[in-house]
């Protein structure tokens, strides 16, 4: 099986496990007996021990009460009893048909892909929706039978996994005597919901996929089918939260805050206060951390969250002519819930004298707002690093991506005689639908001359229909009401955008002066008139 990493699959006792090591190594107690690692540790995912006391509830992020259901067959069954710590649990109703011209539930559309798509810590349960009993028969029955009939054609040891992972209600929700019963009869559960690895609640988004389009869908419908898989992208993207929860707690690092839970609709501007310069000088790293939530914590997603996929960016003012400099960039999400966080460490030196600065953070049109609930902090932080950046030279912007493109000079950088390494820094996206596609959806090349060398940031995403979507587990949000899943020129919606960072060093020599040109080709050559527009910014920064 794809996502099956183990042959361990017995469960090793972790309930109430506490926060582990990530290397999986077996440890050894204080007597020197030997310590067997959990199943978690055997997979290298840390544990969450589980949480007895708390605020608990059901909308969003809240924290996830215990809850006992009656399966199927008619045995209980209840969440802290099955917690291993580093489970994904994912609810998925009844009640969406697979598409426009089929009403069929989406649980008919295949147990096996859905096993094979999914993450082994990945739990789903089934739940029939509603106060409708006879539904069990006519929904849970058929899918009970659709899961033993998968499970026969697995090996042992996997089909005894999946059998204890893939379960199926015996009671419709509106008899349930737990907050189960709530969420289902409320907005927030619409769309299904589940509990990460934090047991905290989380909202499904849509289960349409590109690999179900349906040419006889009727103009003005959505001519994408749902598909049981689909699902799988939320707990491999739960995964992916925790694994970066887990980076983020091993560094210490100072937060300054900019908004904390505060509803904005287009951009908001800030003045913040940041450490001294002298404290500044401690930090090799910066990190720009933006959560992006739903205006309305008691509604689901879609209409609540904003709608399109736009850029967004997070701007410092420069002082001296109040022009803009470009920190981070984002794209942000089709209805959908998102928390990114992203390396800016090329913007330090514009903040070094630290004190007063003025930022902003833009994210919507002014045509077209997309009110959001925004948390957004600058992560200050030493990673011990042998060197830090102490200069930061501008180099070339984008534009209309046509004929005249690559009508630009080289820039001429200056390099110190005490530079300890030099970086070539770029943020790279490719937007607009006009010829070829492009530059959204056209394979592009940008290179960078340092000197004599060539280095070349290639955007061929575009053409892969499922590059994004198989994108969750590097941070992509998942499940988007939207065409989230085709690769783009150097973004995906619902995700950060990561500066392209080469080391060019080796291309310029200390105390002298480089040359930096730079080009955009498309097909090998500049591009004609007419295919999009490129936003571009990049720098030359020097370290020492």
């Amino acid at each position: 099986m794809k996502w099956l990493a183990c042959s361990v699959l017995a469960l090793m006792a972790c309930t109430n496990a506490s926060e582990v090591d990530e290397t999986g190594e077996t440890d050894t107690g204080e007597t020197g007996t030997v310590v067997e690692p959990t199943w978690c540790e055997t997979q290298g995912l840390t544990e969450h021990a589980f949480e007895t006391e708390g605020e608990f509830g059901f909308r969003r992020r809240q924290l996830a009460e215990d809850f006992e259901i009656t399966l199927l067959d008619g045995t209980s069954w209840r969440l802290s009893d099955h917690w291993t710590g580093c489970d994904a649990t994912v609810f998925i109703p009844h009640y969406f048909p697979v598409g426009a011209t089929d009403n069929s539930s989406v649980w008919t559309t295949g147990v096996s892909e859905l096993i094979e798509r999914s993450a082994p810590n990945s739990r789903y349960i089934f739940f029939v929706a509603g106060n409708n009993a006879a539904q069990i028969a006519d929904f849970a029955e058929p899918l009970q039978a659709d899961i033993d009939n998968t499970l026969a054609t697995l090996t042992d040891e996997e089909a005894a996994w999946w059998a204890d992972r893939l379960l199926v209600s015996g009671q419709v929700t509106g008899e349930m005597d737990n907050w189960i019963k709530i969420l289902f009869s409320t907005d927030v559960g619409t769309y299904g919901m589940g509990i990460d690895r934090f047991q905290r609640v989380r909202p499904l988004g849509s289960l349409a996929t590109v690999e179900a389009y349906n040419p006889s869908t009727p103009d003005g419908e959505w001519p994408f089918d749902r598909r049981l898989f689909s699902a799988a992208y939320e707990a491999r993207y739960w995964n992916y939260e925790a694994r970066r929860q887990v980076e983020l707690d091993a560094v210490e690092a100072t937060e300054v805050v900019l908004w904390e839970k505060s509803v904005h609709e287009e951009y908001e501007d800030i003045t913040i206060t940041l450490p001294t310069a002298e404290e500044m000088e401690g930090y090799d790293t910066l990190e720009i951390d933006v959560l992006m939530e739903c205006p309305d914590p008691a509604g689901y997603e879609p209409g609540n969250c904003g709608p399109w996929d736009y850029l967004a960016y997070m701007w410092l003012r420069d002082e001296a002519d109040t022009s803009w400099m470009e920190m981070a960039r984002f794209i942000t999400t089709y209805h959908r819930e998102s928390r990114w966080v992203v390396d800016a460490s090329h913007a330090l030196p514009w903040i070094k004298e630290g004190g007063d600065r003025t930022l902003r953070y833009e994210w919507a049109p002014s045509w077209n707002k997309q009110p959001s609930s925004l948390t957004v902090k600058l992560r200050l932080s030493n990673h011990g690093k042998e060197v830090k950046p102490v200069e930061t030279v501008p180099l070339f912007g984008g534009g209309g991506f046509g004929s005249t493109y690559n009508d630009r000079e080289p820039v001429v950088v200056s390099i110190p005689a005490d530079a300890k390494k030099v970086e070539l820094v770029a943020l790279t996206t490719g937007h607009g639908m006009d010829k070829g596609n492009c530059a959204e959806f056209c394979d592009q090349k940008h290179e960078f001359t340092v000197g004599t060398a060539v280095h070349v940031q290639d955007l061929n995403a575009p053409g892969d229909d499922t590059y994004c979507a198989e994108d969750v587990d590097n941070g992509t949000v998942p499940n988007q009401l939207g065409t989230w899943w085709f690769g783009r020129s150097g973004w995906c919606p619902g995700r950060e955008v990561y500066p392209f960072v080469i080391d060019v060093t080796s291309d310029v020599s200390l105390g002298s002066d480089a040359s930096v040109s730079y080009r955009g080709l498309y097909q090998g050559s500049t591009p004609a008139d007419g295919h999009g527009n490129i936003k571009h910014n990049s720098w030359i920064v020097i370290h020492k």
